[in-house]
């Protein structure tokens, strides 16, 4: 199993989303840990690689996942929406990927925050490191972390994210 990722939603009830080359998802047992091997499920997309992870938004489930190689300048994020954790999901196409004219290349494994209360989200992700004064820069083994805002369109769909050098300033939580 490789980069499992969880999921709980409202109801309580938590499922386990892993992959790499295919991906799967089974609903937990209580225990958080165990799982009837009988209800795991195939949701692989096309093109899946690894690094799964689902929101909920409004109804809607987002099913999002890395795509390409983690070692290629080329790898980004993807993304289907579904009626349910379990899907059935629909790709709808790329939200995150690199920005050659600033350096950025490898946008991929990510996770996406919510900020309780708001519709304010953000995707959490790393990319190749970038190169500058006393930095020769990186690949896919040489990556750094990255913050960037992650926006919604008036009819739900993930509006590309754009992402940027200086990542986000910081949230005050109340």
């Amino acid at each position: 199993m490789i980069d499992p990722a969880v999921f709980t939603d409202d109801d309580g009830t938590s499922y386990l989303y892993w992959g790499n080359g295919h991906g799967y998802v089974v609903p937990l047992n209580d225990d958080m840990v165990s799982y009837d091997a009988t209800k795991v499920k195939d949701i692989t997309q096309p093109d899946f690689r690894e690094g799964s992870f689902v929101v909920e938004r409004q109804g809607t489930y987002y099913f999002m996942w890395s795509e390409d190689d983690t070692g290629s300048e080329n790898y980004h994020v993807s993304y289907a929406t579904g009626p349910s954790p379990l899907g059935p999901w629909t790709k709808r196409g790329t939200i995150l990927s690199k920005r050659p004219e600033y350096g950025i290349k490898g946008t991929g494994h990510h996770s996406v925050v919510n900020v309780p209360g708001t519709d304010d989200w953000y995707i959490v992700y790393h990319r190749f490191a970038l190169s500058g004064p006393g930095k020769a820069g990186g690949d896919g083994t040489h990556r750094e972390t990255t913050i960037d805002r992650m926006t919604f369109a008036a009819d739900g769909t993930i509006e590309p994210v754009t992402p940027t050098l200086e990542s986000v300033r910081p949230v005050r939580a109340n």
